[in-house]
């Protein structure tokens, strides 16, 4: 059987869910909570003292026997304030969290009943491990949030830390070089030794590089910041442990089976089949979601689709000439910049030459602490005279972040590897031969540096939703089965729209970043100087179609814009999460919609299962 749009096959393997939900990472795991039948309860002799007068006049209004779920949302969140533009988020950070912005630290209001009956079939799908891009960061940097901000339903983040203490490290016997290593082998100069931390060999035990990458262990990761916290300081967790909360809590919830992890999504399309060709549930699908988990394809057929894989998946670039090619030292991520720092020997690491850091956020101040507390020498870029990282952050609670604003705020003084360059940014980034051999990197000032990393924010994936830009996925709701002119219509429209946004992709990929062959030089009409390897590729800023595929989607409050957490993030509606621009069934959450922080992200999680169920019960 074939999708009448998309023509793609359904076979038996095909499964179907009532709710597909894009992202295995706190958004998906707080919504699959829900999702599986815990629902939310106020406590009324607690809801007593609540400082907000007008929230608990609404609620000793309402009926306390009745979930939030079953509630008017729109009526209990209608006025309050904070740092979410989600009212729905606000509500039930209120109830979590009471006056948290105001330091007042007051026990949570609610709790949570199961209902196995009320349980909304889904499946959860992450590319890692539950918890999503925390498994990926630096396990020992610590979070923005407060420890206790980071809990999700039903199970308190520093009830759980201290009932799961950290395991110890075991000791690694340091061999010097001319050591056996486990595999028998002496490991000499050409046979380094690579001390393993945390894995299932012995605590006394060292194995050589070769034996490393047959096991394909991890590199030990080096502390990344001071090891001597104060107090302030500890009420901020690390990612590590928050990684493992997650995961754990995935576990201790029982919702293992709702998940699906190592799994990627490569498209989401509106699904329109024949009625007569599905039985069941089936029937009332409305999109059909395509991926791979461990080198084999899925299917799945749905009735709603959950949007919840974060905002941090694709990097910024600054869009300059060379910036997409694949250059070794030039990093956009922090974990790249990690990765190859930490695979140069510690007394090699002393001698490198400086880093360029590009960027005046919280992960361009990650980076500089991680290289000064390395002995890197740092280069800092950044285009403002001064940026705001200590906005609302107290030096007390944050004084890694602090510390960098002071030397960006004090270009002239002399720091300890620091060298900062205000009002600065890169225009080009070539690699010129030197007269010793090596690589230099040219920028507007000459450094000659040892990496360069591009440190400027990030933004969500969302090339599987490509179709939906389409005009043609929007009037999908007018087509049915018995019109078979308006389906050839749509498939011709469809292939149009891809084949131009293919056309827009080619012509910057083939023709401005890879090397010039002459049989291009018709089709790309720029002029190439002898001996060039690029096209004079007018900048990104100039361009007038952008060429990133997560641009035009046209869901975000600004259409013409790229979809940004922050600063464009999807157009949902306030009380369900239903995006706005989107066709049926479609629904946003967690950073997507502006939920930045994880204390939020449960709002959207009840605002979601509070629409589905409606759904369910009409």
């Amino acid at each position: 059987m074939r999708d009448l749009n998309t023509k793609c096959s359904v076979t038996k393997e095909t499964i179907y869910r009532d709710v597909v939900v894009v992202g295995n990472g706190p958004s998906g795991i707080a919504l699959s909570f829900m999702l599986a039948g815990h629902w939310p309860y106020w406590n009324p002799k607690d809801v007593d003292a609540h400082p907000d007068e007008l929230l608990r006049a609404r609620l000793n209004y309402a009926d306390n026997q009745k979930s939030l779920v079953e509630q008017d949302l729109a009526t209990l969140a209608d006025g309050l304030e904070g740092r979410s533009t989600n009212p729905v988020s606000l509500l039930l950070d209120s109830l979590t969290h009471p006056c948290a912005d105001l330091g007042i630290e007051l026990p949570s209001m609610l709790h949570y009943k199961y209902h196995p009956e009320k349980k909304i079939d889904h499946i959860v799908i992450g590319k890692g491990k539950a918890g999503g891009s925390w498994h990926r960061m630096d396990p020992n940097l610590r979070t923005l949030s407060l420890s206790a901000w980071m809990s999700l339903p039903g199970m308190d983040f520093n009830e759980w830390e201290a009932k799961n203490p950290p395991k110890a490290a075991p000791e690694v016997n340091h061999r010097d070089e001319n050591g056996v290593c486990s595999c028998g082998k002496a490991m000499n100069g050409h046979c380094q030794r690579v001390d393993v931390e945390n894995n299932n060999l012995a605590e006394d035990s060292a194995v050589c590089h070769q034996c490393a990458k047959k096991r394909k262990l991890p590199s030990p990761r080096k502390a990344s910041i001071r090891q001597n916290h104060s107090k302030e300081v500890e009420t901020r967790a690390l990612i590590s442990r928050v990684a493992e909360y997650y995961e754990s809590y995935v576990r201790e919830m029982d919702l293992e089976r709702y998940f699906m992890n190592d799994a990627t999504v490569t498209s989401i399309t509106p699904f329109r089949c024949p009625p007569r060709e599905l039985c069941g549930r089936a029937n009332t699908a409305r999109w059909i979601v395509s991926g791979i988990r461990k080198n084999k394809p899925f299917t799945i057929l749905c009735r709603n689709v959950v949007l919840a894989n974060g905002s941090s998946d694709l990097a910024n670039r600054l869009g300059i000439r060379g910036e997409r090619l694949a250059i070794p030292w030039l990093k956009h991520e922090l974990p790249h910049l990690e990765a190859a720092l930490e695979a140069i020997r510690p007394a090699e690491r002393r001698n490198l030459k400086p880093v360029l850091i590009v960027g005046a956020g919280l992960s361009a101040a990650d980076a500089i602490t991680i290289c000064r507390q390395s002995g890197i020498h740092v280069v800092h870029a950044f285009r403002s005279r001064t940026a705001g990282l200590d906005k609302m952050l107290p030096g007390n609670v944050y004084p890694e972040y602090h510390e960098v604003h002071r030397m960006m705020k004090t270009p002239h003084e002399a720091h300890s590897c620091y060298t900062p360059l205000p009002e600065h940014t890169i225009a080009d980034v070539i690699s010129v031969p030197s007269a010793s051999g090596e690589e230099r990197r040219r920028e507007t000032r000459d450094f000659e540096v040892s990496f360069c990393a591009i440190l400027i924010g990030a933004r969500p994936d969302l090339r599987f939703l490509t179709p939906l830009a389409t005009p043609a996925a929007h009037a999908m709701e007018d087509i049915t089965p018995d019109s078979p002119i308006e389906e050839n219509l749509s498939f011709f429209g469809r292939q149009l729209a891809w084949f131009k946004n293919l056309c827009a992709k080619c012509r910057h990929m083939n023709f401005c970043e890879r090397v010039r062959r002459p049989e291009y030089k018709k089709i790309c009409g720029h002029n190439f100087e002898k001996g060039m390897k690029v096209c004079e590729c007018p900048p990104r800023a100039t361009r007038t179609a952008s060429e990133d595929t997560v641009t035009g989607l046209g869901l975000g409050e600004d259409p013409q814009a790229a979809i940004d957490g922050k600063n464009n993030p999807i157009a949902v509606d306030k009380y369900t999460n239903h995006v706005l621009r989107g066709p049926p069934g479609l629904f946003a959450m967690g950073p997507l919609v502006g939920d930045n922080f994880v204390r939020f992200i449960p709002g959207g999680a009840l605002a979601i299962t509070s629409a589905l169920q409606n759904l369910e019960n009409d």
